[in-house]
């Protein structure tokens, strides 16, 4: 594979992410969903992650965080830090379990969708001077299981997108 067909595959990746980040706010504020909008971002994220080298699973957290600031008010670091993560969660997990298979794909998104959501609350507290966090527990879980559905549903479409094959691993 060339360098030009896998640079081009990560400018994609990029692409696809700030698409599908951008449909994510558009259901959220244009399609009413409000806080039942699944975090597609993160079902993205982990959908790659397991079918990507390994080596490239922190590259695509990053290109994720960087989509994701694009179209978002938060703090950079805190998006970073909270894709990040979730990058390294899956990155870790693929040495023990098969991340790619719709079980695990489906509860690492929702954990990442939980996670992430609790994360940006936490920052946003810590930034207007909040003793506390403000939860609301039932628009959390079900963001969590929109989240987990759609993972389960689209999460095999998502890595075949249009661009993406040379990324792919090829032994699986």
């Amino acid at each position: 594979m060339s360098s030009r067909s896998r640079a081009l595959a990560w400018l994609l990746v990029l692409v696809w992410f700030v698409w599908i980040l951008a449909f994510q706010g558009w259901l959220a504020r244009g399609a009413g969903f409000g806080r039942l909008t699944p975090d597609l971002g993160s079902v993205f994220l982990v959908s790659l992650a397991g079918t990507l080298a390994r080596r490239d699973v922190l590259l695509a957290a990053l290109v994720a965080a960087l989509a994701r600031k694009s179209l978002s008010i938060d703090p950079a670091a805190a998006i970073l830090f909270g894709m990040l993560a979730l990058g390294g969660v899956a990155h870790a997990l693929r040495s023990v379990v098969e991340i790619g298979g719709p079980f695990w794909r489906t509860l690492l998104s929702c954990a990442g969708a939980v996670g992430f959501s609790l994360w940006l609350q936490l920052v946003r507290a810590a930034r207007h001077g909040s003793t506390g966090l403000e939860l609301e527990p039932g628009a959390l879980a079900w963001s969590a299981v929109a989240s987990a559905l759609v993972a389960l549903a689209l999460g095999g479409f998502l890595v075949r997108l249009p661009g993406l094959s040379p990324l792919r691993r090829t032994a699986w």
